[in-house]
């Protein structure tokens, strides 16, 4: 794994063996070069990663007015209304935003630290914590959105708190006074990160409910794994041979999970509320369309894009005054609909 430093014009040089003169002349495309003098830069600037066109920007000491949200599922409409309500902040800073879906390797970390961005929002639960501290190594202002444990980053960044394991503890809480004790909770599809189901603040406030009130908690009563609708259908029929009796309520990593699990269920024969309750996560608009509506946590998504800004804002301008990492703490909202 190679470290992240700052390819210069003087280390593409050095390695092509020509002056920096000859590199810029390459580069712009503005003077006559030898042709074996060229191919020298060329194969050097391949060899070292170097990006020009933003390094340039980046070694003159100016911003480039553009930040970076990664995230697991940019096709959801979770992160839309994030960036959303960061998209009116930045527009009065001159600033573009842009998405990207996360990717846990060395090459994207690569690429995202070469292109030079001013600031970037993490929302991902499958970039791995030793890639997150390489990127808050180099200096970029991060924030952090804490859907896991990050005591153990160290350096300067940005933290906050969704408020997504209180959220979750009041699913439980929510449906233990709905009289359900037999409860399961239903995590994401398999993004084959690598990345173990049980770092998630959603699984973590679940278990932790279950333990208060003394009812079933094991791994059992997680559903995980899945790479289809299809095979989640098959995960839940085995769970229910398996325990041989039915969930009498389910928890969500978010609302799109639960739309197929109550798909699921009803195929099955099986009513909703009446025999099953079913949570979700996000408050997405799908869910005052499914039938029955569907429960869900809202996240406070306008909350989120403002204190990502202020943060970032902070980090980017005055990072030379900062002693210690910044953290906002947000609350959920559990929003009762038929499902339960």
């Amino acid at each position: 794994m190679r470290n992240l430093k700052r390819v210069t014009r003087a280390d593409v040089a050095k390695e092509a063996g020509v002056t920096e003169t000859i590199v810029s002349y390459v580069i712009n495309n503005n003077r006559y070069v030898d042709k074996e003098k060229r191919l020298s830069v060329e194969k050097a600037i391949k060899k070292l990663h170097y990006h020009p066109n933003f390094a340039a920007r980046a070694l003159k000491g100016k911003k480039t007015d553009h930040i970076l949200v990664v995230a697991d599922d940019i096709m959801s409409d979770h992160f839309g209304k994030i960036i959303s309500e960061m998209e009116k902040i930045a527009y009065d800073r001159n600033c573009f935003i842009s998405l990207c879906s996360s990717r846990n390797d060395e090459q994207f970390i690569n690429l995202v630290y070469e292109h030079f961005f001013d600031g970037i929002l993490i929302g991902s639960i499958t970039l791995s914590e030793e890639n997150i501290q390489r990127l808050v190594d180099t200096g970029i202002p991060i924030v952090l959105l804490e859907n896991r444990d990050y005591s153990m980053i160290t350096g300067i960044y940005g933290k906050i708190d969704t408020g997504i394991y209180t959220g979750a503890r009041q699913c439980v809480k929510a449906l233990y006074e709905k009289g359900r004790r037999n409860l399961l909770y239903v995590d994401r599809m398999d993004t084959e990160s690598g990345q173990p189901v049980h770092i998630d603040y959603r699984y973590n406030g679940f278990f932790d409910q279950l333990k208060e009130y003394n009812i079933k908690h094991n791994i059992s009563q997680v559903v995980y794994g899945y790479k289809s609708e299809d095979e989640l259908r098959r995960k839940l029929f085995q769970y229910i041979k398996d325990e041989q009796k039915v969930p009498d309520g389910i928890m969500c990593f978010t609302d799109d999970v639960a739309c197929m699990v109550m798909e699921i269920v009803k195929d099955m024969g099986y009513h909703i509320p009446l025999d099953i309750s079913i949570i979700g996560f996000n408050n997405s608009k799908i869910g005052r369309y499914t039938s029955p509506t569907l429960s869900s946590v809202e996240i406070p998504r306008g909350e989120i894009g403002k204190s990502a800004m202020k943060i970032l804002t902070e980090l980017i301008d005055h990072k030379e005054d900062v002693i210690s990492p910044i953290v906002e703490k947000l609350k959920t909202r559990l929003v009762i609909r038929e499902s339960i």
